[in-house]
């Protein structure tokens, strides 16, 4: 408390530096990040708590903070922000737009479900805004950009991530029964050729 009997605010603790961790100290570590991804996964972002995720890891949720700091840097710690996405991109540029269309509602969809869900509940923190912004530019631009023809090639990789970021709203927030009771193979093609105009007009 400050001199006159106001109350002054101090800052969160650092967390824990991982490189200066004991075995015993790295093993509660990664116990805590186990257990946040796959609460994370299983009950969005929200739902799980950190009191929860200690619950699962074993330890005082004082330790979740002390490794930390926040549930946001653990998140980000916990959660793959780019959903694995770059070995998808690697591929041909001609048949990228059914491959990611592909890639999000047939390969894995219970844990892309999961990981985009937690993904979104949490995007209006800045600090996984910030992480969201980065994935987008050094995931997908980056990688995607040079490698188009024409005009436009960042803002044409940025809209394609925006028709993802569509597609997977209304299937897994949203749940629109006229997405979800389609055949996913009409879904591949029909979504994955309208993001190819981005790529490949």
């Amino acid at each position: 408390m400050a001199y006159g009997g106001r109350v002054t605010k101090t800052s969160p603790p650092a967390p824990v530096d991982e490189s200066r961790l004991r075995p015993a100290g790295r093993a509660t570590r990664t116990a805590i990040v186990d257990a946040a991804r796959s609460l994370f996964a299983e009950r969005g972002f929200e739902a799980a708590s950190v009191r929860a995720i200690a619950a699962e890891a074993g330890v005082d949720p004082a330790m979740v903070i002390r490794h930390f700091g926040s549930k946001e840097a653990l998140f980000l710690r916990a959660i793959d922000t780019s959903i694995g996405i770059g070995a998808v991109l690697d591929g041909p540029l001609e048949s990228l737009g059914r491959r990611l269309v592909s890639y999000f509602i047939e390969s894995g969809p219970i844990s892309r479900r999961g990981t985009y869900l937690a993904l979104a509940q949490a995007a209006h923190h800045p600090q996984v805004r910030d992480e969201m912004v980065r994935i987008t530019a050094e995931a997908y631009i980056a990688p995607l950009a040079p490698r188009l023809e024409g005009e436009h090639r960042e803002l044409r990789v940025a809209l394609l991530v925006a028709q993802v970021g569509g597609l997977l709203s209304m299937l897994y927030q949203q749940e629109d029964p006229s997405l979800t009771s389609a055949g996913t193979t009409a879904i591949v093609e029909l979504y994955g050729d309208a993001m190819q105009q981005l790529l490949t007009p």
